[in-house]
């Protein structure tokens, strides 16, 4: 080790530059030693405005562990990250989300939220939620583990946080929250969770595009909300039920922005104990059955269904909404005078990588949230692969999750 420590700086930097393929190499180069991270630190990559690399699956670790480990899809290996200490909290059992590549932390007794990004190590400390901005906890249902386990659902920011001060001016997060899935939202800068003046219950999902928020809850509703965080008004986009593309209350959906529309994905689930042949001592009793697709034109409302997202791949679970490009997705590792390495990256097209997020179900399971995940092909309309299999796979709290790799 002493000897990989003495290589000329220039040399370790040479080598960074022109022989690691992606993040995840990049990653365990650092921690080679201390002179490898040294020499490169001011190497850094240079990602296309769109999402190239497949993302990592952060792993179900006990509650009690100082760290996380995340899973390369890319090169099948763990990473463990260290999770930051917070003196000001020191309950030690937290639920984990993720948005733009920052995971979210959100803590059992004294419900405080924090920002990690696992990439450059910054943590911003989010207010706390207070108890009168959850329904239901009074004297008689009190806050307790079963109360935490339904009272943070998802986590959706604006943009990844920036080094810059001034940028963080601009952050805004978006918060499914409550066993009932209503809406709350902060700035940087405001003291508080702020909810919307219009109470909207059961929203399934929300992405954040061209300056405002957009949802989609149980009623298959778009809704758009204002730049104005004080006065969220919300506005009717699009309703995908009085359209006649959906018939009944779905029981999941999602949201992202491709290109100059928004897509919503509607998940539908089988109950597995109705399947043939089924085992009465199997761990679930559910499954993915389908995902079915919808483009939503902005300028005029209107919903289409679509057989196929091209070259692409949809990531959906605990987390914010995200695409890979499967194709065209060139990264590259540059320093300002230095030439460039690129690489192909190994996501299906056309296909929706999920994990498992059906909450109200799995935390009754024999082991917990974990077992429904998979990659489902829309040109064949199923399940056609499995992404992981490893240990930490199943919680009842944190199961696996997509934590998106970063972007410039």
């Amino acid at each position: 080790m002493e000897d990989i420590g003495r290589i000329p700086e220039e040399i370790v930097r040479k080598i960074a530059i022109e022989h690691l393929e992606n993040l995840d190499d990049f990653e365990s180069f650092k921690e080679v030693c201390s002179n490898w991270r040294f020499a490169i630190k001011e190497v850094d990559f240079v990602f296309p405005s769109t999402n190239t690399q497949l993302p990592w699956l952060m792993l179900a670790d006990s509650p009690t562990t100082p760290y996380r480990r995340f899973h390369s899809l890319t090169k099948s290996m763990f990473r463990k990250f260290d999770l930051p200490e917070r003196d000001d909290d020191d309950d030690d059992h937290r639920r984990y989300f993720s948005s733009m590549g920052c995971v979210i932390s959100a803590s059992r007794r004294n419900r405080n939220i924090n920002l990690f990004d696992p990439f450059s190590g910054r943590c911003i400390k989010l207010p706390s939620v207070k108890l009168d901005l959850l329904n239901d906890i009074d004297e008689f249902n009190p806050w307790n583990d079963n109360t935490y386990r339904v009272s943070f659902i998802k986590f959706i920011l604006s943009a990844r946080p920036s080094e810059s001060a001034s940028y963080d001016d601009e952050l805004e997060i978006a918060m499914v929250y409550d066993k009932t899935q209503r809406l709350a939202f902060w700035r940087s800068g405001q003291p508080n969770w702020m909810k919307p003046d219009v109470d909207l219950p059961w929203v399934f999902d929300l992405c954040f595009f061209k300056g405002q928020f957009y949802s989609v809850d149980h009623q298959a509703k778009v809704m758009a909300f204002g730049s104005d965080v004080t006065k969220k008004q919300p506005r009717l986009v699009a309703n995908l039920m009085t359209q006649g593309l959906i018939l009944e209350n779905p029981m999941n959906m999602y949201i992202v922005p491709i290109e100059n529309k928004l897509v919503l994905i509607e998940r539908s689930f089988k109950d597995l104990d109705e399947e043939p042949g089924f085992d009465e001592n199997s761990v679930y009793t559910y499954a993915t059955q389908t995902f079915d697709v919808f483009e939503l034109d902005l300028d005029d409302g209107k919903v289409k269904r679509v057989e196929s997202i091209g070259n692409r791949a949809i990531f959906v679970g605990h987390g914010s909404t995200f695409l890979v490009e499967a194709d065209n997705d060139e990264v590259q590792l540059q320093t300002s005078s230095s030439s460039s390495n690129k690489h192909k990256c190994g996501c299906k097209s056309n296909c929706i990588y999920f994990t498992d997020d059906w909450y109200e179900t799995y935390y009754v399971h024999k082991k917990g949230g974990g077992g429904d995940m998979g990659i489902y092909s829309l040109a064949q309309r199923k399940v056609v692969d499995t992404f992981y299999q490893g240990p930490s796979q199943f919680d009842f709290v944190n199961p696996p999750i997509w934590v998106e790799l970063p972007r410039r």
